[in-house]
Order: C-alpha cells, then structure tokens, then sequence
C-alpha cells in the first residue's frame, strides 16, 4: 500500500508500508523507511510518522511507544541516561496517556491484564490501565473487594517476563526470559543475530 499526505512532502509520497496492523478504525504503520507512526482508516495521521521510535499493538485501547535512543541497559545507563530511549503509553487518538519518561514498561499485549508494571529511575511500579482509559471497567483488589478475585493484579504469572525487562529482545520482540535463556545463552543481544 502507498501512503502519503500533503504533510509529509514529496520525496516520501512513494513510501511503502512495511507493516500493518490494524485495530478497528485504526493503523499502527511501519513504513520502508523505518518509521512508526498511527493513521485512521482514510490514512490520516493520528500520530506522526517518527514521532515514536517503535509503536506497539493496542490492547484495551491503549499501546507503548518508545522515543529515540539506546534500547539495551549497560553499565553507563546511570552515567548517561539521557542517551536511553523513554517508554510512555498512548490511546487510540495518540494521546499520550502516561509520558514517554519511563526506563521501562512491561508488555501487556495479549496478558488479559489490567495493569502493568513500569519503571522510573530504579522504582519499580504499577500502572492501571483504567487509569488511562476511563472508559475500561475497574477490576481487582486494588480498587474494590466486590469484584472477582480472579482479576486480582497479583493473579498473572509475570515470572518469565522479569530478568531481561527493558531489554528490545524481551520489550520489543516479546521473547520470554526462558526464551533468552534457552534460544539466546542468556544474552538478550544475541536476538540480532537471527536471520
């Protein structure tokens, strides 16, 4: 599919979407020169192509983004973080619901979670999504003791998603911590070597 806007000038009218997925009336869009970005289903704009580092898929109306930067955490993360890409949360009118400020926020695309964990600067905490997207129902321990404790926040398995949290291997590609442990030798950095 060719996309292209009086907005984004010339050179780029024969751009090539690279990928697409489509969430009711909305595109999260890779195009063939790498960039991200959401349109609606008249290819509209919602949010800018490279506005974003990467954008993920939707879930409960809402998806990650990450801002340019270093996507792997070294040892010069606490002399340099500047240099590290951010973490925020949008909805689906690219609205940034929770800022792109965070170290890290873990994956909760197919989960059936309700929350998620995110990281600032070493602290460790948890985000609800009805938070951000007020029309979601309230659900677990959290909020009220009326509801099903089957939706209780404590209730999912998040084990296998927590030693290579922040990592593009694991955030990005949505490999597993067994998965890096068994596929990868335990180096989250080996995902660029498959073909």
């Amino acid at each position: 599919m060719v996309y292209y806007t009086h907005l984004q000038g010339q050179k780029e009218k024969d751009m090539i979407n690279q990928t697409e997925k489509i969430f009711g009336n909305i595109k999260v869009v890779q195009r063939s020169d790498y960039k991200w970005g959401v349109v609606d289903s008249q290819d509209n704009e919602i949010v800018p192509f490279g506005k974003y580092d990467w954008i993920d898929s939707f879930e409960q109306g809402l998806c990650r983004v990450i801002s340019s930067g270093k996507l792997t955490y070294t040892n010069d993360f606490k002399v340099h973080p500047e240099t590290y890409a951010k973490w925020g949360i949008i909805n689906m009118k690219g609205e940034e619901v929770l800022p792109v400020v965070y170290d890290s926020i873990w994956n909760f695309v197919g989960k059936n979670r309700f929350s998620t964990k995110v990281i600032n600067k070493g602290t460790e905490s948890e985000v609800y999504f009805h938070d951000l997207n007020p029309t979601l129902p309230v659900r677990g321990k959290h909020y009220s003791n009326s509801y099903d404790d089957s939706y209780c926040e404590h209730d999912y398995e998040e084990s296998h998603y927590e030693e290579y949290a922040g990592t593009y291997a694991q955030d990005v590609a949505g490999y597993s911590d067994e998965d890096i442990d068994n596929v990868f030798s335990g180096n989250p950095d080996a995902y660029w070597n498959i073909d």
